[in-house]
Order: structure tokens, then C-alpha cells, then sequence
């Protein structure tokens, strides 16, 4: 019987799809981050050689956009499961909460998200991104908001998320009660919204 090929640590190589493929690339980034994330360095965490990953994606390009769209889904899963059945400041705090936590237990898929601008090159790219704001526009919804009025409430309610993570990925929320500025200013946005 013919010798099975083995990776450096001695174990047989995965069986590779486009599914396995992607969801490796998911733990890479996490691990590595978006900018380490090559084919080759891809296929050495597979214990396999670049040119097989080519079989299934079609250059690094392909990969990386396919990533970014797995977890555009993923978050608006996400936003939709924490959102389902509350109203209001409490689905706000819940989805601000939800949001906050998956970019810090997820930050190279976070960087994948935030990567390319909501107006970029990819119309299925930026259409997946404006889908994003759905579960927030709907809760948006509760405080009476509808139309350009929810979106724009959205796109604020994410500016502040985006930026509130970011600080805190740089360090700049160091020392001080992060977890208490973060829920004071969740609380001014919804009162906001309130107010509107």
C-alpha cells in the first residue's frame, strides 16, 4: 500500500473543498491577521502546498472576497439572533453588546469586515454590507424610525461601534473602565433615537 503524503507534524493532510478552505482562512485570520493571510501561508496551515488550494479558489483575491462576504453573513446572523423578539434600548444594548464581543473574540474577521468601504468596487460586496444594517434599521424601527431616517440612524449607530472597537483593539481604552464608557454611550445613542 502507497505511503498517504503527511505534513510536517506527521499527520495525513485535510481533504480540501472550498468550504474547508474558507473556514480555515477564517482561524488563520484570527490568529495571523488579514495581511499574513497568502495561499501559501494558507495552504502550510493545511499542511498541503499552494497550488492545491488553487483547485478550489481562484487566486488570493477570490479567497480573501469570499471570506469577507462569510462574515458579513455571520454578523447579520448574529445581529438578527440577539435582536429576535426585544425592542428598543434593550435591543440596542444587545446588539452593540453582540458586536463588540465578536470583534474582540474575532478581530482578523473584523478587519476582514471593515475592509473594503461600504461604497467600494463590489456591488454584491457593498450590497452584502448595506444587508448588515437590516437587523438595525429593524429594531430602529420600535423608536419609530423608518426609511433614510433608520438608515442614517444605522450608519451611526455602526460609526460608533466601529470606533469605540478600534480604540479599544489600539490600546487607547487602557486603564480606564472601558466597559462602563461603552455602555453610557450605547445608552446616549438609544436616547438619541428616543429623542428623534
Amino acid at each position: 500500500m502507497a505511503a498517504q503524503p503527511s505534513t510536517a507534524q506527521g499527520r495525513r493532510p485535510a481533504r480540501l473543498s472550498r468550504d474547508s478552505i474558507v473556514n480555515a482562512a477564517l482561524t488563520f485570520l484570527d490568529r495571523e491577521g488579514w495581511d499574513a493571510l497568502t495561499i501559501n501561508a494558507l495552504a502550510t496551515q493545511l499542511g498541503t502546498k499552494g497550488p492545491s488550494l488553487y483547485n478550489h479558489v481562484h487566486s488570493l483575491e477570490d479567497l480573501r472576497r469570499t471570506v469577507r462576504m462569510r462574515v458579513v453573513g455571520d454578523i447579520i446572523e448574529m445581529l438578527n439572533t440577539v435582536g429576535q423578539g426585544r425592542t428598543r434600548d434593550d435591543a440596542v444594548m444587545a446588539m452593540a453588546a453582540a458586536y463588540r464581543s465578536y470583534a474582540h473574540h474575532h478581530p482578523g474577521r473584523y478587519s476582514a469586515f471593515t475592509r473594503m468601504p461600504l461604497g467600494g468596487d463590489d456591488p454584491e460586496f457593498t450590497e452584502a454590507t448595506r444587508a448588515a444594517a437590516a437587523p438595525v434599521i429593524d429594531v430602529l424601527a420600535s423608536y419609530g424610525l423608518e426609511g433614510e431616517n433608520a438608515f442614517y440612524a444605522a450608519l451611526e449607530f455602526w460609526s460608533a461601534m466601529h470606533g469605540f472597537v478600534l480604540l479599544e483593539m489600539t490600546g487607547a481604552m487602557n486603564g480606564i473602565d472601558a466597559d462602563a464608557i461603552f455602555t453610557d454611550m450605547v445608552m446616549r445613542l438609544a436616547a438619541g433615537m428616543e429623542r428623534r
